[in-house]
């Protein structure tokens, strides 16, 4: 692969990692190259601070005055050849005011022509300047030399001091070791830096590259706004941080956006149990919950991390599935089923009465024929007439008036007892079917496999604003060992056993709470009631 190539392959981490790294090497550069202009121009400044103390300190002096006015180089060239080294001086010229050298660093420049500047000297002013002189380019400090050393004397003479700038750079080389090590140390915690950047990165984007990782993200989003399944993110403290557009729609939450979001779902209008649930994280496998009129089925589990494992910190995920019209097509399929069971007894009893009204026809015994005709007829009329207030009862009626066939078929007496006028209950027909069918059914299972007598009483009253439906049995009552018999898979049924297992009292359960209502359970007699507000109006199908 070649060096593009790898280029194109290095991770977001690794990329993270040389910008850093790169942006601490510039940074020490530039630090480096501030520090030495910093101290080389303070070197410059202590330079013309020394050789201006030094060259006043000269001016000053009675003696030095005299021996100028007398042009003595002889005594002058000792005294400055034993201030040099001194006070680290690279030269001392004192010279008349035409410039005549009387001291210099070389003894053959004396009595020759002083090189610089002496105009603002003689004007009687101090003053440093950079030159290039005969020992090279120097710093010098040029003071006026007055008569006996008073300030207000005549000037006899003039002094230069100065310093080369080779003597400068020279000093300032002794200090490169500590910006070259100051450098280096920079560099060495940009490379720890750099290092942790890296390894920090690579925690979040794993060995993704730029191009891997965008790619990553637009097909995110892209397959986070078209499930269908309702998805929401949580962070470690029970707030939503990100939820999809299906989500939105399940839990009343604000249209789903890209980017940061913070909701506290105690502060949305949606169940109380799933915002608790939400807000503390509890784990939740296929459970079901009615929000509005909504029933959903709901899982939260923890967050993974990029290996796959759990990551309680990173929050937790929930997924949404809608049930209200699978619920629907369930409940409308239990009652297809409940109707079906309830014909195929009807037919069979209505059968076995034709053949012993066609015998008791056939022997002549037109009396007791007719009086089986009423026996059979006149407890089914009269609660047809009780129940029936319009033509949409009819669906629950018949099943009713089926249930009794079907519960004398299996040794079980069946009680109707139902108000009058009966109560208007907030279910549409199907829901009705699978309330009534479903309590019905598990009440004559429960009492068929028990002792005798066996029986069943269903009671349809109004009380306190509520229509309360009562399915009793003198069965053996809920298998202790379920801890809510009315959920989804909770069944003492077979596995194999027809129609499935753990479905009906789950449906009924769900439409009972979409409706507003509750149920109650209680034993001895095994009890089950219905609560359901009584509804003014026809509920529609």
């Amino acid at each position: 692969m070649d060096a593009k190539g790898r280029g194109m392959r290095l991770s977001v981490g690794g990329r993270l990692a040389l910008v850093s790294l790169g942006v601490v090497v510039l940074v020490a550069g530039v630090l480096a190259a501030l520090l030495s202009v910093q101290l080389s121009d303070s070197g410059q400044r202590e330079a013309e601070q020394v050789t201006r103390s030094v060259a006043e300190t000269f001016a000053h002096e009675a003696e030095i005055a005299a021996l100028v006015v007398a042009r003595d180089s002889d005594r002058l060239q000792p005294m400055v050849e034993q201030i040099l080294p001194d006070a680290d001086l690279s030269f001392v010229t004192i010279m008349t005011p035409d410039g005549i050298r009387l001291t210099h660093r070389n003894r053959s420049e004396i009595g020759l022509e002083y090189q610089g500047s002496r105009a603002e000297a003689l004007a009687g002013e101090s003053f440093t300047e950079v030159y290039v002189g005969t020992l090279g380019p120097s710093v010098r400090t040029i003071v006026p030399i007055r008569e006996g050393g008073d300030e207000q004397g005549p000037i006899v003479g003039l002094v230069a001091v100065g310093v080369t700038l080779g003597a400068v750079q020279q000093d300032l080389a002794a200090r490169v070791p500590l910006i070259v090590a100051a450098s280096a140390a920079i560099v060495g915690f940009g490379v720890l830096g750099a290092l942790f950047v890296r390894r920090s990165a690579r925690r979040v984007t794993g060995s993704y590259t730029p191009r891997e990782l965008s790619r990553l993200v637009e097909s995110y989003e892209t397959v986070l706004h078209s499930l269908r399944e309702g998805l929401v993110v949580s962070d470690r403290d029970g707030r939503i941080v990100l939820y999809n557009d299906e989500a939105a729609d399940l839990l009343g939450l604000p249209p789903a956006i890209t980017g940061q979001v913070s909701l506290d779902p105690h502060d949305v209008d949606m169940d109380a149990d799933l915002a608790d649930a939400i807000a503390g994280g509890r784990r939740m496998v296929e459970e079901t919950v009615v929000n509005g009129e909504r029933v959903l089925l709901v899982n939260q589990e923890e967050a993974r991390d990029l290996a796959g494992r759990r990551a309680p910190e990173r929050g937790r995920v929930m997924t949404l599935r809608d049930r209200s019209e699978l619920q629907a097509l369930l409940g409308e399929l239990e009652g297809v089923r409940t109707l079906s069971d309830t014909l195929r007894s009807q037919t069979h009893e209505h059968g076995n009465r034709l053949h012993a009204l066609l015998a008791l026809l056939e022997l002549g015994r037109i009396d007791e024929a007719r009086r089986l005709i009423v026996a059979s007829t006149e407890d089914r009329q009269e609660l047809a007439d009780r129940l029936v207030s319009d033509d949409d009862d009819a669906v629950v009626v018949a099943l009713l008036l089926g249930k009794l066939d079907e519960a004398a078929e299996r040794g079980v007496r069946l009680d109707l007892d139902v108000a009058e006028p009966a109560p208007r209950v907030p279910l549409a027909a199907p829901e009705a079917v699978t309330v009534v069918g479903n309590l019905v059914d598990n009440a004559l299972d429960a009492a068929s496999a028990g002792a005798e007598p066996r029986w069943v009483r269903v009671s349809l009253t109004a009380r306190e604003g509520d229509a309360v439906l009562e399915v009793a049995d003198s069965g053996a009552g809920f298998d202790p060992s379920l801890r809510d018999p009315f959920a989804y898979g909770a069944s003492t049924k077979p596995a194999h056993a027809p129609g499935g297992r753990g479905v009906g009292l789950a449906l009924v359960r769900d439409i009972v709470a979409a409706r507003g209502g509750t149920l109650q359970v209680a034993a001895e007699p095994t009890t089950v009631r219905v609560f359901l507000p009584v509804m003014t109006e026809q509920v529609p199908a």
